[in-house]
């Protein structure tokens, strides 16, 4: 008995302490505080394990890390928290392909700062990010097979468009781009391979076009200003 006790101490100031409650294994810290919790049946792990952040004191059981589901030996969904208790990443397998959510916060806070969508390893689908008050939308964007398609959507902190931009297979193919107080300032339709090359049209906040931004490879290399008619229809013919 003497001997058990002993070689338990040795285990469990190396921190891989094993002990056994019938189908449940437990791991311990070098600081004695319980690591893993995990559940089995039939030898093969089953139901919710669970995973603990080190509390560092042999008495106190630190903040949830992970929960893990398992079905005959195999993982189902898994959940990651922070110290504080917030969701970071929620996993769940199903036909074999691995569905994820990642959510990330502003540094040293709880607020959220972005919140995006995997499918086996690649962004798919809706991504957000939001302003510092966890609330205000910042941008969103679309994916497909990791690649942007589709609608992109800026915001200014007040809540108006900031730029709407459609991608195909990851690349810009058009933008718009406001003025913070709503109205449209800038018109991008011309990219070659994801970088502008053309001309762009400029607006002041009335709707009147009044200028023609010439790109080459997103670099602005001219602007000319409507200031008339024969401008405009100038512009038109030549643009």
């Amino acid at each position: 008995m003497r001997y058990l006790k002993f070689l338990a101490f040795i285990l469990m100031f190396n921190g891989i302490v094993f002990a056994a409650d019938g189908d449940k294994n437990i791991t311990y810290y070098e600081s004695g505080a319980v690591q893993f919790e995990y559940n089995y049946l039939n030898g093969k792990l089953n139901g919710v394990s669970r995973e603990y952040y080190d509390s560092g004191d042999a008495k106190l059981k630190g903040e949830l890390r992970s929960e893990l589901t398992y079905r005959d030996g195999k993982l189902d969904a898994k959940k990651e928290y922070l110290r504080n208790g917030k969701l970071s990443n929620d996993l769940r397998i199903a036909d074999g392909k691995r569905f994820e959510t990642q959510l990330s916060y502003y540094p040293s806070t709880d607020v959220l700062f972005k919140e995006r969508h995997l499918v086996d390893g690649k962004l798919h689908g809706l991504e957000q990010e939001y302003y510092q008050d966890g609330k205000t939308l910042k941008a969103e964007r679309n994916y497909a097979d990791g690649k942007k398609q589709g609608k992109a959507k800026g915001f200014h902190s007040n809540g108006n468009l900031q730029g709407d931009w459609d991608f195909e297979d990851g690349l810009p193919a058009k933008a718009v781009i406001f003025y913070r107080s709503g109205e449209k300032w800038l018109e991008h339709s011309h990219f070659l391979d994801g970088r502008l090359n053309g001309v762009s049209k400029e607006y002041d906040k009335k709707g009147h076009l009044i200028a023609y931004r010439l790109y080459e490879d997103d670099r602005m290399v001219k602007r000319d200003r409507v200031m008339g008619l024969f401008d405009w229809l100038f512009g038109w013919i030549l643009y």
